[in-house]
């Protein structure tokens, strides 16, 4: 017989996900610094990263649709959605640079789209081959380009090329 080396799995954190209305006057400046914290880490997030007036913007339904995931009491993630005539939209998904890769993401996109029925869309750098597949992990199709080149994406659409 052979004996094999035992190996500890290394806890994985505790998400909570919070809705966006309980925590956005608690955490904005924290969610602001943890964005800033993602666009500096990201290869593939927009020229700059959204600042206090993006999170506080009024949309329909933002305060109530958009989710926040933390790690004892810490903001590790956030998905900032709001309604549209046609469905809703993902304006942001993003994890803090610590976080990555222990299913923040997916854990917000997942319970997003559990409580939001119709069609969903986001818009995606079409180089951020993470993003990507997490989206398509998800659910999401590409519908599109939009013209600024990034890729249009949908739940429950077909692909169109």
């Amino acid at each position: 017989m052979h004996s094999t080396k035992a190996t500890s799995a290394v806890p994985q954190p505790v998400h909570e996900l919070r809705r966006f209305d309980e925590v956005a006057d608690e955490l904005l400046d924290v969610l602001v610094e943890m964005e800033r914290r993602a666009h500096e880490a990201s290869e593939h997030y927009d020229t700059a990263p959204w600042q206090r007036e993006n999170f506080a913007l009024d949309l329909p339904g933002k305060r109530e649709l958009s989710l926040v995931a933390t790690v004892s009491g810490r903001p590790a993630g956030f998905l900032i959605a709001s309604r549209r005539p046609d469905g809703t939209h993902v304006h942001r998904v993003a994890t803090d640079p610590r976080h990555r890769r222990t299913g923040v993401a997916s854990g917000l996109i997942a319970a997003f789209l559990a409580r939001t029925p119709g069609v969903v869309t986001l818009v995606c750098d079409a180089g951020n081959r993470p993003a990507l597949a997490l989206y398509t992990r998800a659910g999401f199709r590409v519908t599109g380009t939009t013209p600024e080149g990034k890729l249009s994406l949908a739940t429950g659409a077909t692909t169109h090329r």
